[in-house]
Parts: structure tokens; C-alpha cells; sequence
């Protein structure tokens, strides 16, 4: 659908000087605005949200891998009760 709008010519030129600086059009700037009002584009911006973080979860497991640690069964029950481990 398309749309006209009566804005002043100062206003129109200021918001396209932001937008591209934001990298985007005056156009895609109003889209986006008129969609959030009326809701659609909240699945969309979860889903991104959703991607950045795993996109930083996976960086930092790139960067700091867990140490590896091999479990030993009699450990592991000798912490659930609170005894004591072999060898002690």
C-alpha cells in the first residue's frame, strides 16, 4: 500500500540525513516505525535478539573453552553424600 504524507521540506531533508547516516532510507526508517506501532515486527526483533545472543554465546565459547574434565563415578556419588573420595 502506499501512503502520502504532507511534512515539511526542512523535516524531510534532517530525516534523511539521519537515516543515512543509520545506513538506511527515509522510506525503510518509516516502514519500520509503522510496523513496530502496530505490532508486526515483534516476533521479528525477538527472533534477532535471540540470534545476536547465541551469535555472543558461541564467541565466548570460541574464546574460552570450557576444560574438559573427565567425571569419576565414585567422585561424583562420594560429593552427593558427603563422603570421601578414594584415596583420601
Amino acid at each position: 500500500m502506499n501512503l502520502t504524507l504532507s511534512v515539511d521540506d526542512k523535516l524531510v531533508e534532517k530525516a534523511r540525513q539521519v537515516a543515512s547516516r543509520q545506513g538506511t532510507s527515509l522510506q525503510a526508517l518509516v516502514r519500520q516505525y509503522i510496523e513496530t506501532l502496530a505490532g508486526a515486527r515483534e516476533g521479528a526483533v525477538l527472533v534477532h535478539r535471540l540470534e545476536e545472543q547465541w551469535r555472543e554465546a558461541d564467541k565466548h565459547f570460541r574464546e574460552h573453552p570450557p576444560k574438559s574434565y573427565k567425571f569419576d563415578r565414585e567422585e561424583l556419588y562420594a560429593d552427593r553424600v558427603g563422603g570421601r573420595r578414594r584415596g583420601e
